[in-house]
C-alpha cells in the first residue's frame, strides 16, 4: 500500500502532539510541580528540577501518546473503517469460566513442558472461548471494564483489535498482565461483536518500535506485529512517513516555541 502521507496526516499527527504538551506544559502543571520540589532538598537549582520533572512526565506519557496518534491516524486513514468502541473504556461481558480458562492459558504457557510454538494452542483457546460462549446466556457472564486501544474493520469485513504498545520493553510482570488483558478483551469483544469464527475477529498485539524484546510466548507470531507491518498489511498511510514525521517534528517551530515558553516561565518563577 503506502501512499505517499497527506498534509491532513501530518497535521493529525501535530495536533496529537500539540494536545499532550498542552496538558504537561500548561501553567497549572507547571505551578503542581513547582509545589512538589519547593519543600525538597536537593543540590540541583529547583527550576531545573521543574523542567526535569516537565520532561520526566513527557516521556513517561509518550506510550500514550503512540496509543493516541495510531488511533488518530486510523482515523484518518480511507482504507478501514474505525469502530465506535475504539480508543474508550467499554463493559465487556463473557463467562466465569471464559476467565478461568485464559488465567489457565497463560499460566500453562509459562511451565516447562508448554510447547514453543503456541499457535495451535492459541487457536484452540479461542475456539473454545467461541464454543463456551455461544453455548452461555447473559445472564451466566460477568462484565468487566477494558480499555480497547483499536478497533476497525477493513473492507472485505475483518474486524481487527489491536493492543496498542510503543516499545516491546515491559518487564515480565507488565508483559503477562499485557497478554492476559489482551485476550480477556478480545473474548469480550467476541461476545459484543457476536463472532461466530475466530477468523472473523483478529487479534493483534502491535509494537509501535519493530525492536523485539520478547518471543512470542503467549500469543503467536502471527498476531504480533511490530513497526510497519500493521500500516502495511492494513493501512494506506506509510509507518516510514509517520516514523520520519515524527523524529523531525521536534524542530517544528511552533513546538520549540511551547518549549522555550515553558522554560522561560519556569526561569521567572516566583518562589516562596
Amino acid at each position: 500500500m503506502g501512499f505517499t502521507m497527506s498534509n491532513h496526516v501530518k497535521q493529525t499527527i501535530r495536533e496529537t502532539v500539540l494536545e499532550m504538551l498542552d496538558g504537561s506544559i500548561s501553567a497549572g502543571n507547571i505551578s503542581r510541580m513547582a509545589k512538589k520540589h519547593t519543600d525538597k532538598i536537593h543540590f540541583v537549582p529547583i527550576r531545573y528540577r521543574i523542567v526535569g520533572a516537565i520532561l520526566q512526565g513527557l516521556n513517561i506519557k509518550s506510550g500514550n501518546f503512540i496509543e493516541q496518534l495510531l488511533k488518530n491516524i486510523v482515523e484518518s486513514d480511507t482504507g478501514v473503517k474505525v469502530l465506535e468502541d475504539s480508543g474508550k473504556k467499554i463493559k465487556l461481558f463473557f463467562t466465569p469460566q471464559t476467565d478461568a480458562l485464559i488465567d489457565s492459558y497463560i499460566t500453562g504457557r509459562q511451565l516447562p513442558d508448554s510447547p514453543d510454538d503456541c499457535s495451535e494452542v492459541f487457536s484452540n483457546l479461542l475456539r473454545r472461548i467461541l464454543e463456551i460462549e455461544s453455548a452461555a446466556t447473559d445472564e451466566q457472564r460477568q462484565g468487566i471494564i477494558k480499555d480497547v486501544d483499536g478497533l476497525f474493520q477493513t473492507d472485505d469485513g475483518l474486524i481487527v483489535y489491536t493492543e496498542l504498545k510503543y516499545n516491546d520493553d515491559h518487564d515480565t510482570g507488565k508483559f503477562v498482565d499485557i497478554n492476559r488483558k489482551f485476550i480477556k478483551t478480545w473474548a469480550g469483544l467476541a461476545v459484543r461483536y457476536k463472532i461466530k469464527s475466530p477468523d472473523e475477529l483478529l487479534p493483534v498485539l502491535y509494537y509501535f518500535n519493530p525492536r523485539k524484546r520478547y518471543g512470542p510466548i503467549y500469543i503467536p507470531s502471527e498476531n504480533i506485529m511490530r513497526g510497519s507491518q500493521l500500516f502495511d498489511r492494513f493501512l494506506h498511510i506509510s509507518y516510514d512517513d509517520v516514523d520520519g514525521y515524527l523524529s523531525e517534528i521536534g524542530d517544528d517551530q511552533e513546538i520549540l516555541a511551547i518549549f522555550d515558553k515553558m522554560y522561560n516561565t519556569v526561569r521567572n518563577l516566583t518562589l516562596d
